[in-house]
């Protein structure tokens, strides 16, 4: 845009009308002008000619949302960049996800892929966490853009609990009662933060709070909260004072 003012003093503002120039290139623009006398007297239009020379504008880089489960890897592509005055020569990144939200490889053209690991285990069903990271493009001139962040929603599913094995004793005419809270899944675990229950004993949903008899004898009751008791019966009877077995 052009200001001209009477006394011949004039501005010129390019905008962004010339953004498309890379370094090196140039576009000339006119414009004509009059002079008066006090007479009244005009002149012949003459022209001013303003050489336009282009720069090296930055390149623009693109925000970007992925989502992925918690086991599961994920390979993906920053969106591409544009430059108003020259291509895309590569991306780079700029900050990585941080320590504790997994692991990412990024590529020089853009390709990165990012590995959950073990560190949303604890996200149940439902639950979800965003880990970010920032890159930037660089133009075929050096030009860098502003760093855009991709943000990655980690979904949680379920994890399986991880049970533990126990073991009691008792003497060979006493049965052992055990109460829940020193039962057998006092020592088992959920990383998702579930409440656990005997779902099955030796493999059988509907032995649950039955009495099963022991591989070497005796009586074992498992009920679902976890507590349970063993009578030995007369199984082990034979056993002389200081000698033990195991079932």
């Amino acid at each position: 845009s052009l200001t001209f003012n009477a006394d011949g003093s004039y501005s010129f503002t390019p905008g962004t009308d010339f953004d498309s120039l890379a370094a090196g290139e140039s576009r000339d623009v006119t414009f004509s002008y009059t002079a008066t006398d006090n007479d009244g007297g005009v002149s012949e239009p003459k022209t001013v000619t303003i050489t336009v020379t282009g720069t090296n504008d930055a390149p623009v880089a693109v925000a970007d949302t992925q989502t992925t489960g918690e086991n599961t890897a994920l390979t993906g592509q920053v969106p591409a960049a544009t430059d108003v005055d020259g291509t895309i020569a590569s991306y780079a990144l700029d900050t990585d996800v941080g320590q504790g939200n997994g692991s990412l490889a990024f590529n020089a053209d853009g390709s990165y892929s990012f590995t959950p690991g073990t560190d949303f285990d604890g996200l149940a069903t439902g639950e979800s966490r965003d880990v970010t990271f920032s890159y930037t493009a660089t133009d075929n001139d050096g030009g860098i853009s502003e760093p855009k962040t991709v943000t990655i929603t980690v979904t949680g599913t379920n994890d399986a609990p991880v049970a533990v094995a126990d073991t009691g004793s008792t003497g060979e005419n006493a049965t052992l009662n055990i109460n829940a809270a020193l039962g057998v899944l006092d020592n088992d675990s959920d990383v998702d933060g579930g409440t656990l229950s005997v779902s099955a004993v030796n493999g059988v949903t509907g032995s649950v709070g039955q009495a099963i008899t022991g591989t070497n004898g005796g009586t074992f009751t498992l009920n679902a909260d976890g507590s349970y008791s063993f009578n030995p019966g007369t199984a082990f009877d034979r056993l002389a004072a200081g000698q033990t077995d195991t079932t």
